[in-house]
């Protein structure tokens, strides 16, 4: 999967130098949307990108890394000996010898902590996105193509009828969101995450076609599952 990543840069360089038709036009097999600021170096970029079910990548989104991007781990540690002393089973009792001896029945093992697992790791991601050329597909394209990633395939009901009908006839057994790779500033690699949140500014200044000129958006994303001590070290490059 790094080598797809790798892939995907190279497509990318060659999308910046082709026609903007060439790439509506879909001449390309890798759509890449976002930011082609040639001036802008890649170690301060984001790469989105999304395998489909035979885990080719077609679609990738660029941007730059914005301010309070962070990546987070956090481990489930517990102390389930806080109790168990002749302290904390019998209150007073213990409480007695404390005061009158001045002696303690707590020992280090009521303050061992155990390891209960770790959570799986977190990314808050803020990719920005401004217009140069053509503001719908370095700004208002990256967005929808962010969103759709985060939708499932669903079988829904038939067109016709009220949204009770389409509930009725939906069909069981669509596909839930696919997880994504994360690319960041090409030193960190993350596979098989998931997007949990999704924040797009609206008030921001528009074309006088009504696409946006600038957005910074907010990404909440997690891997979906907790990784592996030798996991956690392929991931930074």
């Amino acid at each position: 999967m790094a080598k797809a990543l790798t892939d995907i840069e190279k497509k990318f360089a060659e999308e910046n130098a082709k026609d903007t038709s060439n790439q509506t036009a879909g001449m390309s097999k890798l759509h890449v949307f976002g930011n082609n600021d040639k001036y802008v170096s890649p170690h301060l970029k984001c790469w989105v990108a999304q395998p489909d079910a035979e885990s080719k990548i077609s679609t990738c989104v660029v941007g730059l890394i914005g301010p309070g991007t962070s990546r987070s781990l956090q481990a489930n540690w517990n102390s389930p000996f806080e109790q168990s002393n002749l302290g904390g089973m019998f209150e007073k009792t213990g409480g007695l010898i404390q005061a009158t001896t001045e002696n303690t029945s707590i020992t280090t093992l009521s303050s061992t902590q155990i390891w209960e697992g770790n959570r799986p790791h977190t990314f808050n991601l803020t990719l920005s996105f401004y217009a140069i050329n053509d503001a719908l597909r370095e700004v208002m394209e990256p967005l929808r193509e962010l969103e759709a990633m985060m939708g499932p395939n669903i079988k829904a009901g038939d067109s016709g009828g009220g949204v009770m009908e389409k509930i009725k006839s939906a069909v069981p057994g669509g596909r839930i969101p696919l997880p994504i790779i994360l690319n960041i500033g090409r030193v960190m690699m993350i596979q098989n995450c998931v997007i949990e949140s999704m924040s797009v500014p609206l008030d921001k200044e528009r074309t006088k076609e009504g696409y946006l000129v600038r957005a910074d958006v907010m990404l909440g994303i997690s891997t979906k599952v907790m990784l592996n001590k030798e996991n956690i070290r392929q991931t930074w490059k």
